[in-house]
């Protein structure tokens, strides 16, 4: 008889659903953990689970004071793949607490597609939370949700949050092709907007939303507005359009005034097969306006910034020196070639621009604290702080440290610090922007909105070095600041990472030469 119930029992355990081993795991070795690194390691372990049991013991963890572990909560929760996986999260949704959990569960919802929660997410666009309003915006987007296309049109317009009036013209971008009646009005709103964060997102989202109402918005503000949102118009009229018209807002206003009671805006297919016939033969645009212009990269910004890298492989010599010759240089160090092109940009800055200098190696030199206007003085300064550079750690330290004198030669100060560099060209702290804090409502503005970033070698030392890492959290430091980052490079080396940081930022990639 005992027998036969042991194997009863045997059947109903069996029976039951058993928690994961890794689950129990984490229970037994995350809180013992110290260091950061290894408490992630404890939280990616978890990764692809199907099981309601992450959930349970990572719902804390998304809340984590340090940054690295709640970014790696928030990676595994929104990889959850299954509903029954992601039960656990129902009455925080319900209940809208815990509070402090509830726009990051919103944000994983989005990253995830778990489309079960859009209901109650619809409902949070009205939240006056602002963390918890702009995850719901990027969600129902991201959920391809139709129904909050009126909500988000509202939103693109009227939220005092910047961040949210670009998360929301981005979803009107992603919701609103054949909805052009309730997205389009609210994206030319969005042009006038006094971000331009929000300009920029606009036009990129007009040139998938085409509406006839935003061509002589676009042509008016190539008439009147300043600064970088000329990148963006004339390209948004090209695409909207498809006419061969030049970069001429006197010309685009000739033909608005003839043409704008009777034109008709071509479809998709006919704009195709117009671009299809024409091969490659589409006239390139570029600004008109270069209010600077740095080793062949223009833009009309007047909020730049230059990073230079003064590391100390900057004090090698270029290898294709007749190149560089032709282009007109002079000397041939890395560093010398760099400061000579910037010499002649500082000069050449328009008294309406606001300029600074962040010269990197394994620390961050600025020489000024923030913008400065490009009057006389701060020239003449600028251009002092330029020729005073100089490579760190280059022969010098390299004799000392041949000699054994490693602790003095400046080598560990002479290496490259990329991920440091950009933090503080973006304006935010290293520390910060590793956490899913960085993408919030509060964190959008940034005085600069065009970063030259140029640099001969690979990261090697910061609190981020592999290129991929840096990637991704520079992509999420600009989420809805949208800095335009143009990258040079310069020497011999893999030059992808440099590459890769200008296409995922809007900008040019130079590659100098060797």
């Amino acid at each position: 008889m005992a027998a036969s119930v042991s194997w009863l029992l045997a059947l109903v355990l069996l029976a039951l659903p058993q928690q994961d081993e890794t689950i129990r795991d984490f229970k037994k070795f995350f809180r013992k953990a110290k260091d950061p690194a290894e408490r992630a390691e404890h939280v990616h372990a978890l990764e692809g689970i199907d099981d309601p049991g992450v959930a349970q013991v990572l719902l804390p963890v998304l809340t984590d004071d340090d940054p690295m572990v709640a970014a790696a909560a928030l990676e595994v929760v929104a990889q959850l793949p299954s509903e029954r996986a992601r039960a656990p999260f129902a009455p925080v949704f319900e209940k809208g607490k815990p509070a402090d959990v509830l726009p990051i569960l919103v944000r994983a919802a989005g990253e995830g597609g778990w489309r079960e929660f859009l209901e109650p997410i619809r409902e949070l666009l009205g939240s006056r939370d602002d963390e918890i309003r702009l995850w719901a915006t990027v969600a129902v987007g991201r959920l391809g949700d139709e129904a909050s296309l009126p909500t988000l049109a509202r939103l693109a317009t009227e939220d005092k949050r910047t961040a949210v009036r670009v998360a929301a013209v981005d979803s009107l971008k992603t919701l609103g092709k054949g909805h052009e009646d309730v997205a389009g009005p609210a994206l030319v709103a969005a042009l006038d907007d006094a971000e331009l964060s929000v300009q920029t997102a606009a036009c990129l989202a007009l040139r998938v939303v085409r509406v006839k109402e935003a061509i002589p918005v676009l042509i008016r503000l190539m008439e009147e507005a300043e600064g970088r949102i000329h990148e963006h118009l004339y390209p948004t009229l090209v695409e909207i359009t498809d006419l061969p018209f030049r970069e001429d807002p006197g010309q685009w206003r000739n033909w608005w005034e003839r043409a704008k009671d009777r034109y008709e805006l071509l479809s998709d297919e006919e704009i195709a097969a117009r671009r299809a016939a024409r091969e490659k033969t589409n006239l390139e645009y570029r600004p008109a306006r270069k209010e600077a212009s740095f080793l062949g990269v223009d833009t009309p910004s007047e909020r730049v910034i230059f990073v230079i890298d003064v590391s100390g492989s900057m004090e090698e010599s270029v290898v294709d020196r007749e190149l560089f010759r032709e282009r007109g240089f002079h000397s041939f160090g890395k560093l010398d070639i760099v400061r000579e092109e910037l010499l002649r940009t500082i000069e050449g800055l328009g008294s309406n621009v606001r300029f600074n200098i962040l010269a990197f190696a394994s620390e961050v030199m600025p020489w000024r604290r923030d913008l400065a206007p490009a009057n006389a003085l701060n020239k003449r300064s600028a251009a002092d702080f330029v020729r005073k550079l100089k490579p760190i750690g280059g022969t010098a330290a390299g004799e000392l440290a041949g000699a054994g004198l490693v602790g003095s030669s400046g080598l560990a100060k002479g290496r490259t610090n990329t991920y440091a560099a950009l933090c503080a060209a973006l304006g935010v702290a290293e520390e910060e922007a590793l956490g899913p804090a960085t993408e919030s409502a509060r964190e959008v503005r940034s005085s600069v909105d065009t970063v030259f970033f140029l640099s001969d070698g690979r990261p090697s030392v910061g609190r981020l070095v592999d290129p991929d890492d840096i990637l991704e959290a520079v992509e999420k430091i600009n989420r809805f600041r949208r800095v335009t980052i143009h990258t040079i490079a310069i020497g011999e080396f893999q030059k992808d990472f440099m590459e890769y940081l200008a296409e995922k930022n809007g900008g040019v990639f130079v590659d100098l030469g060797r």
